[in-house]
């Protein structure tokens, strides 16, 4: 008679969400204090009160965990193609802007400056970060170009560097002590910032006068 053997089970414990929750945190705390150079597992399992082989086994480097702590998902309720494309760019500046405005909002910021001498992190960064949120305002934009809404952009990419680029610049050049005072007045600037690329790019629709 043959022995049918039970099915393997799997190897090790279940992650721990609380561990993960600790190791992002602590991930991106280190790298907004120290950059690249203090950035290593020894000073995040320290932050995170855990032990450097639990970090071993979730990530093959220390690129690979840096853009999991910074990796968020794309707007895509914003975005998703429902709605005037006004509504949509509001919706997602407001969101945009707000992250930058948070402590590890200039976190990006970093990378880039620190990328120029890390291709290995500008390439995943870009890869797996940057390029999922830009695909998914290029997306929006594309179609409202294609649905006439848009008649006089003959280059998206000019209009998505103005949009972002606003928004960065708002953040960058306001003092600290004003920026509690910006992000209550974040609405009007972010429909005033929105409205002024519409107008340039021809917007066919309602508020943008």
């Amino acid at each position: 008679m043959t022995e049918v053997s039970a099915a393997p089970r799997p190897r090790g414990r279940p992650r721990d969400a609380d561990v993960d929750h600790r190791v992002m945190d602590a991930a991106r705390t280190i790298y907004r204090e120290r950059g690249w150079a203090g950035f290593n597992f020894g000073a995040i399992a320290k932050a995170a009160r855990v032990s450097k082989d639990s970090l071993y086994r979730r990530f093959d480097s220390r690129e690979d965990l840096l853009v999991a702590a910074l990796t968020v998902p794309p707007a895509d309720v914003q975005l998703d193609g429902h709605g005037d494309i006004r509504g949509r760019l509001i919706a997602m500046a407001a969101e945009t802007l707000a992250g930058f405005a948070l402590p590890d909002g200039m976190i990006m910021f970093r990378v880039f400056v620190e990328s120029a001498s890390n291709p290995e992190l500008r390439d995943v960064y870009h890869s797996q970060v940057a390029l999922p949120h830009i695909k998914n305002v290029r997306r929006a934009v594309s179609e409202a170009i294609a649905d006439g809404t848009l008649p006089e952009i003959t280059n998206p990419t000019v209009f998505i560097d103005a949009l972002l680029g606003g928004l960065v610049m708002h953040v960058m050049v306001t003092p600290a002590h004003l920026r509690d005072q910006m992000m209550e007045k974040s609405d009007q600037f972010v429909r005033d910032h929105v409205d002024l690329l519409l107008r340039g790019a021809g917007y066919r629709g309602g508020d943008a006068d």
